[in-house]
């Protein structure tokens, strides 16, 4: 168990509704105590589990899918000059990468894939400013450098071969003046704007987020102008409805369907403190009002020091990311509109993440080890599959095979993809006297199973509204052999019979409709004599 705490990160999951719980969560754990700099990106099922999991030696931060399917992160080098994101397949390669061209450093924290291919970017350029009249600086109101190096955001859109197609630089829309003091310390080396966030807006404009100065930005996409500011010293709108007029450090911008705006507001450590949320604007951009409509604080005296983000999904529930809380041990939460906790994610280790993506399914496939239960000479035993390089199981064993000795939880890591871990889908066993009566989703063999009895996955999957699922019956003796093929939900709850009945050896294959059941996740149950056999399906509507 040592070991496998080591190699997974330690955290706990908290389900209020499971019936509310979708899709697949994207995150990357910034660091862990124990051990220190401990970098994952992982996949998560819509129950808080580890599906996939990659761990790195450096911040892979923004780790998500794009429209087109494919996967990106941020890869930092070590050197400002050739960081870049990277762009990965179904299997985790990397198979292509962005980066900034002509000396403009890449910046980390966000990129976004438009229609047309190209991709948008947060970049930055060292800059040398004289800031020795502005005393902003160390906390107590030094002035700054005269030669002052200086970062400064640049937005880019490059094109497949990293040609940059638009270029908009703050240093020549923004006044030094523009930034929140708070937020600056070093009067030498001033990360002035640390803008974070990019966001296409619906109208093929800019929305930017810039922590340092706690404001969102639109910017024109096809003359460079500002075209409004929201929140900071600059502000052009009038706040309602929020208690806070405005945001502090914020982390995300996202439009949404409603044509509202979503904020991650980090807040700060103000007297009184202004604490970390998720809100939600209604803006009028003529009349320039910002009208709160939503919002959910994490608690009235706690803020988020760095990271964070706000999802709004399909059903109408958030996902949110908390960053580096100042109190309390939250990853994130995913919240109903009305406030209440659908699911949180509570680190044991204090694991920070950058950001948590949400998706309603996957574009590919994960192939996730299927375990085989068995019994021999009165043991149970649970089984990985044949020819992976190692098995990492959640009792810290490392075989492939183990023997069910304690009531438990048990799952399995093996090797996948460009050098990361998939796990095995969990297995609870509550009953040492027959364990393997119990598991659903993999094979029962209470008796030699001859290799030729198989359940098929269903085609096609995902599905709307019909699939077709196979199965193959052994020779038997010349003897028929009693089938049943069933239908159940995630409750366990039968939906419908197939097959039930005495059948010869051969193969055969039913047309399953679900015409008239919700999108969900569904199992169907092969038995036949004493072999049985439980598969997953996705209807998706």
């Amino acid at each position: 168990v040592a070991v496998f705490s080591q190699v997974i990160p330690q955290y706990s999951v908290v389900i209020n509704d499971p019936d509310a719980t979708t899709g697949y969560y994207f995150i990357h754990g910034l660091k862990q105590n124990t051990p220190a700099q401990n970098f994952n990106s992982m996949i998560l099922d819509r129950f808080g589990q580890i599906v996939y999991i990659k761990k790195y030696t450096r911040a892979q931060n923004d780790f998500k899918l794009q429209p087109d399917g494919t996967i990106s992160h941020a890869a930092p080098t070590g050197s400002n000059a050739t960081a870049r994101y990277h762009i990965l397949d179904s299997m985790f390669n990397v198979i292509d990468s962005v980066k900034c061209p002509g000396g403009i450093f890449t910046d980390l924290h966000d990129v976004q894939l438009l229609p047309n291919g190209n991709y948008l970017v947060l970049a930055y350029e060292l800059i040398t400013m004289d800031l020795s009249s502005y005393n902003y600086f160390n906390g107590n109101g030094s002035p700054g450098s005269s030669a002052a190096t200086v970062l400064s955001v640049i937005v880019q859109e490059l094109d497949d071969n990293n040609n940059a197609v638009f270029t908009w630089k703050a240093s020549e829309h923004f006044d030094f003046s523009d930034v929140t003091e708070e937020w600056l310390f070093s009067p030498t080396l001033v990360d002035w704007t640390h803008s974070n966030a990019l966001e296409r807006d619906t109208d093929g404009n800019i929305l930017l987020s810039s922590r340092h100065f706690n404001e969102i930005t639109k910017i024109n996409r096809q003359t460079g102008a500002i075209m409004w500011r929201l929140g900071g010293k600059r502000n052009q709108f009038t706040f309602s409805n929020d208690p806070y007029s405005g945001f502090w450090g914020q982390h995300d911008i996202r439009r949404i369907s409603t044509g509202n705006i979503t904020i991650f507001d980090n807040g700060y450590n103000l007297n009184p403190i202004h604490p970390a949320r998720a809100i939600e604007y209604q803006l009028n951009e003529s009349n320039l009002t910002a009208s709160l409509v939503w919002s959910y604080t994490y608690g009235n005296n706690i803020y988020s020091r760095f990271t964070g983000g706000a999802q709004r999904l399909a059903n109408g529930n958030t996902v949110i990311d908390w960053g580096k809380l100042s109190g309390g041990n939250s990853t994130f939460s995913v919240v109903k509109p009305n406030g209440n906790i659908v699911m949180e994610v509570n680190s044991a280790d204090s694991m920070t993440s950058y950001r948590t993506f949400n998706y309603p399914e996957l574009p590919f496939t994960l192939q996730r080890p299927l375990l085989n239960c068995s019994v021999s000479a009165g043991k149970h035993f649970l089984e990985a599959p044949e020819g992976h390089s190692s098995y990492l199981w959640s009792t810290g064993e490392s075989t492939r095979t183990i023997e069910i000795t304690v009531a438990d939880t048990f799952y399995v890591y093996v090797p996948y993809g460009a050098g990361g871990h998939i796990s095995s889908e969990r297995v609870v066993i509550t009953n040492l006297l027959d364990p393997c009566s119990q598991v659903i989703g993999i094979v029962h063999n209470n008796t030699e199973i001859p290799e030729n009895f198989r359940l098929y996955q269903n085609y096609p999957n995902p599905f709307n509204p019909v699939t077709k699922i196979r199965f193959d019956l052994p020779e038997q003796n010349n003897t028929v052999i009693n089938v049943r093929l069933v239908i159940f939900d995630v409750t366990g709850r039968e939906i419908n019979v197939l097959y039930n009945g005495d059948y010869k050896t051969g193969s055969y294959e039913v047309d399953f409709n679900a015409s008239e059941l919700p999108s969900g996740v569904y199992y169907y149950r092969l038995t036949a004599g004493n072999y049985s056999d439980v598969k997953k399906m996705v209807l998706l509507k």
